[in-house]
């Protein structure tokens, strides 16, 4: 009840205050759904350009966002083979919710144990940019985005039929092996009415022959995306959109670890009236994972159908208004159980949605955005997200930004249901017989109906000045977390000779998190330097036990130079410190700090070459036995790229 009163008084406001958000403008974050340019746009967010990744050798979504401010590309408890989880503001890598085109992927890491497989669905090439919102934002995009939100927007076909080419070698110090990189794409307007893009790539790293397992995993990665469009008329059309994606994974050169067969399919269709959009879409993402050591596949599906209205009819006013469901399902089957749905487990949740944001300008100094999203879930009831920002500006120049957000994750699949449990052996018999080298204690976790989602409180408040080639950026933000959920001993169980450890899920953990952020670019230096350097601090607790956050560094800071040399070569030079941190034993992880360094030269038009070298200290790990963590050593590249 108190949070229906709560949506009708927020609609109530909105319609009060009805007053035509803005002029006609490109510079955008489209992922805050706003029409203000950067510097007016309420929150924190960075903005990666397909420009700016060309200037790496990155070849993964965790390796472009290395360098952004309030981000930590690093591990969690369960990291193994140098896997990379990304954490915004010290949030759980869960709590960050990908996004394809402003449509959700499957987060594999709440669900697969030591996994990072969400992040390889889009050929690198076919990225636009990457749009980094900080702050929960389960305002307009629902569950899972506690910490923030990344959104991968792809390209779009331009008038002419275009293309391009590119192919890059490399070769990682120690026993990250050989790296092979292809990847091509086209496409263009192919009639009046009709466009069509395709991006393809494929990318290879075969760890060197090795007795025993490698420090960093292999990988061979295949994907393959198409996007159409086709205009009804004028103010109409309909969209297209589908990837598919095969992963496999090793730890040696003869033994497959892990095979990720992943699929999206989209279909919108948009409708532009006077002042007003509708956008509707439906759109299905599968990915199922299989396991040759435990011999099982993780089959995960999301179905989503969502409708979105913008209205800016009103003089001071953006509007969106939307509504969506979806269904998540996710099935444990295992290679010799056939269709026998008794073994391993299957079950699935429905999620239905309304959300409502208003962008208000308030004088000529002040704008105001407040909104809500409401989520229904089947088992735990409803969740009501509630946001309100304010920008002021104190001139030309400068803005004031503050807000507040609730944020919420909902268990998964696994963790809800009442039907789901597992047994991990942890220790064996080491005397002689009859139960020698059986297991003696289990660990057996237990799913719970009852569980509710984790939930946060940001507060957060910011200075933002942009004048000519310079920007400068400070946010201090607070976050309060509820309802973690941790598993919670309940009692043991005896059967013969083994002993079941029994464990339920349930929400048990409260944490605190205060932050500060620091930005400053300065670009077109004597016309041929760029320079960016940005810092971030990061406090936390957990507040059941006193101490700060596992894997949370209290210190990064990233430095980019860019020098235009001469002979029309381009230069690119980074920095990046990741200060110590703690792990869940007590122990402390070192800092570290990597460079890289990358050169390109446009030979004959539309031909460039680039050579450069990630890592170039060539940092090995950090902690020590069962702590250490594998970094991908020094790795020198070369890449050729050519456009058409």
């Amino acid at each position: 009840m108190k949070n229906k009163i709560y949506l009708s008084l927020l609609v109530s406001v909105m319609l009060i205050n009805s007053i035509n958000a803005s002029d006609d403008l490109t510079d955008v974050i489209v992922t805050a759904k706003t029409q203000r340019t950067a510097l007016d746009t309420a929150g924190s967010f960075s903005v990666i350009t397909a420009e700016d990744i060309k200037k790496t050798g990155a070849s993964s979504v965790q390796e472009i966002l290395e360098g952004v401010v309030g981000l930590n590309m690093g591990m969690n408890d369960a990291s193994i083979n140098g896997r990379q989880n990304i954490s915004i503001r010290g949030t759980d890598s869960k709590d960050t919710l990908i996004l394809v085109d402003g449509e959700r992927i499957s987060g594999s890491d709440a669900q697969i144990g030591h996994s990072d497989f969400q992040y390889n669905w889009i050929p690198i090439n076919a990225i636009s940019k990457i749009e980094v919102i900080r702050g929960p934002m389960s305002a307009i995009y629902g569950s899972s985005a506690i910490g923030g939100v990344i959104n991968i927007i792809t390209k779009k076909p331009v008038e002419k039929i275009q293309g391009d080419i590119a192919v890059e070698g490399g070769d990682a110090s120690r026993d990250g092996g050989k790296n092979i990189d292809f990847s091509v794409s086209a496409g263009g307007k192919i009639t009046d009415s009709f466009s069509i893009i395709g991006y393809a790539s494929s990318k290879i790293v075969e760890p060197e022959d090795a007795d025993d397992t490698t420090e960093v995993e292999g990988k061979k990665i295949q994907n393959l995306m198409l996007k159409a469009w086709y205009d009804i008329d004028a103010t109409q059309k309909i969209t297209a959109f589908a990837i598919l994606g095969n992963e496999k994974r090793k730890t040696d050169v003869h033994a497959e670890l892990y095979e990720i067969k992943k699929a999206h399919y989209s279909l919108g269709y948009q409708k532009d009236f006077n002042d007003i959009s509708l956008n509707v879409k439906y759109y299905n993402n599968t990915s199922d994972t299989h396991t040759d050591q435990f011999e099982y596949t993780h089959k995960m599906r999301d179905d989503t159908l969502n409708a979105e209205l913008n209205i800016a009819s009103f003089d001071n006013n953006f509007i969106v208004f939307g509504g969506e469901y979806r269904k998540e399902k996710y099935r444990k089957k295992y290679d010799d159980a056939a269709d026998d749905t008794s073994k391993g487990f299957e079950d699935s949740i429905n999620y239905a949605s309304v959300y409502l944001q208003d962008e208000i300008e308030i004088g000529s100094s002040t704008i105001l955005t407040i909104g809500a999203r409401y989520d229904k879930h089947e088992r735990f009831g409803g969740e009501l997200s509630p946001k309100a920002n304010l920008v002021y500006k104190l001139s030309d120049n400068g803005r004031l930004k503050a807000g507040y957000g609730h944020g919420f994750s909902a268990p998964t699949v696994t963790q809800t249901s009442d039907k789901y449990g597992v047994a991990i052996p942890v220790k064996f018999y080491s005397a002689g017989p009859p139960f020698y080298g059986m297991p003696k204690i289990f660990h057996r976790f237990h799913g719970n109906d009852n569980l509710k989602p984790e939930k946060s409180d940001t507060f957060e408040i910011g200075y933002d000045y942009e004048k000519d080639q310079m920007t400068f950026v400070a946010t201090y933000f607070h976050t309060e977390l509820t309802d973690l959920i941790d598993t919670l001993y309940t009692g043991d169980t005896m059967a013969g000779p083994m002993t079941y450890r029994e464990y339920l899920y349930s929400n048990v953990g409260k944490a605190r998190i205060d932050g500060l952020e620091l930005e400053f670019t300065q670009n077109n230096i004597s016309e041929i330097v760029d320079v960016s350097l940005n810092y971030t601090y990061l406090n936390t607790e957990n507040k059941d036990t006193k101490k700060e956050l596992h894997n949370r560094p209290a210190h990064t800071a990233n430095l980019k130079l860019s020098v235009d040399l001469p002979w029309e070569i381009g230069s690119n030079f980074r920095v990046n410190y990741v200060g110590n941190q703690k792990v869940a034993d007590g122990d402390t992880l070192d800092a570290y700090t990597t460079f890289g360094l990358q050169f390109s030269k446009e030979f004959v038009q539309d031909l460039t070459l680039s050579t450069g070298a990630e890592n170039l200290s060539d940092v090995k790990h950090i902690g020590d036995g069962d702590n250490r963590y594998y970094i991908r050593g020094r790795y020198m590249y070369a890449r050729l790229n050519y456009s058409f």
